[in-house]
């Protein structure tokens, strides 16, 4: 597969790598070019992320929603660009070909969802935040108070605004990370995976498309190129 294989709507994983540790990031293709394709931006606490820093290993996975087939672009290049009309974008490159690779649930969405969880038997609910879902997997943030080893099983419940949807899923936490305002984000891996989550997650991939062509996203697109 190459970028210009990619259909817009698609999710993409962007897994940065600093010597031995790892960050993943999650965000969705917008335009698709020949050499390049123009994504989502990524932010956290409501500012864009830069990805310009050196020494870096930039790795780009996407979910092909036809074959369900996972592909991984190594050593991708990302740069963020405005437009002339003050819209921000992340443009990804790279010269080769991705690989397949035998990884389910790539894929994901952002949601933003209010809930609640609870971890243990006996012990009250805490509020949360569900950053992003996809068929494998769930990823919330919440008060650093609440302290979650890594293998420890949460249930977390949640409605989706947009459909009305009510989810009540059981996960394991595999992995966290301490963020800004005395916050912390879990990644977790679902139980077991369902028809309904995917989807679930198929249908909120398909409104972030139907959004961007409504935003008329190709005209911000040319009015970027044109400040390269």
């Amino acid at each position: 597969m190459r970028l210009s294989d990619i259909k817009a709507g698609t999710g993409a994983q962007i897994i940065v790598t600093v010597g031995s540790q790892s960050l993943e990031f999650y965000t969705t293709v917008m335009e698709v070019y020949d050499d390049c394709v123009y994504v989502e931006t990524i932010t956290q606490d409501d500012k864009v992320i830069g990805f310009s820093t050196k020494g870096i290993m930039i790795d780009l996975i996407i979910t092909d929603s036809d074959s369900e087939r996972a592909y991984k672009f190594s050593n991708v290049k990302i740069r963020t660009i405005k437009t002339p009309k003050d819209e921000v974008f992340h443009e990804i490159r790279c010269t080769g070909e991705g690989r397949a690779i035998n990884r389910r649930g790539a894929c994901r969405v952002w949601l933003g969802e209010e809930g609640m969880a609870s971890c243990g038997l006996g012990k009250e609910s805490f509020p949360v935040t569900v950053k992003d879902i996809s068929v494998s997997g769930i990823a919330f943030i919440c008060s650093k108070d609440q302290e979650i080893p890594d293998g420890s099983v949460v249930h977390i419940n949640f409605v989706d605004e947009t459909t009305g949807t009510t989810f009540s899923l059981a996960a394991i936490i595999v992995r966290s990370m301490d963020m800004e305002k005395s916050r912390m984000m879990y990644g977790c891996k679902l139980n077991q995976e369902s028809n309904a989550i995917a989807k679930f997650v198929n249908d909120k991939q398909r409104e972030k498309l139907k959004a961007s062509r409504q935003s008329n996203l190709n005209s911000f697109v040319e009015d970027a190129k044109k400040l390269k």
